[in-house]
């Protein structure tokens, strides 16, 4: 249920920002409020707690908000609360972030690999992921000292594993199940 409802909300705060030429900013909007609510676990306790009144979020999202999203992204956090959906503000913003994406054409893609890739390498694989897609990557590089070497790219819900790691683990496989 969390994810139909996280869906609808971000399909609604979607076709609002369509429907208002304001795509961009909700989506600098959602982005803001996803960094401030990930950093800070009481936030999301105060959100989340059924004792605290509607009111009092409301309150204390303006507090918090009122000069940092625009006035319509503010009334889409009221109305979430009114509805008592505030506990599903994260996966909803998750949601409009992929409707945002497929709109505009952008692909996320996550290389973990063992050391930060260089600028030039990051480059290289945009361009080649880009060619094959035909969308707008954004690369996130993320470190695991466990890869030992290569790269595991994370497209979607696809994994494309390059890694020395997983090489090492396949020939650890053919050589037990070689017969002799």
């Amino acid at each position: 249920m969390a994810k139909l409802v996280s869906k609808r909300y971000a399909e609604a705060l979607f076709e609002a920002g369509l429907e208002l030429n304001v795509l961009e900013k909700f989506k600098e909007d959602i982005a803001y409020i996803m960094e401030i609510i990930k950093k800070e676990e009481m936030l999301q306790k105060v959100l989340k707690h059924p004792k605290i009144s509607k009111d009092e979020k409301k309150e204390l999202l303006t507090s918090i908000f009122k000069e940092k999203v625009s006035n319509e992204f503010l009334n889409f956090l009221y109305i979430v609360v009114d509805k008592r959906r505030e506990g599903f503000l994260l996966e909803i913003s998750k949601e409009f972030i992929k409707l945002y994406n497929e709109h505009n054409n952008i692909l996320e893609v996550t290389a973990v690999t063992a050391v930060e890739m260089d600028n030039k390498i990051k480059d290289k694989l945009i361009t080649i992921l880009s060619n094959r897609t035909s969308k707008t990557i954004i690369l996130n590089n993320v470190i695991d000292k466990d890869i030992i070497g290569g790269v595991l790219l994370k497209i979607e819900n696809k994994i494309i594993d390059g890694t020395i790691k997983a090489q090492l683990e396949n020939l650890e496989k053919a050589i037990k199940g070689a017969t002799i």
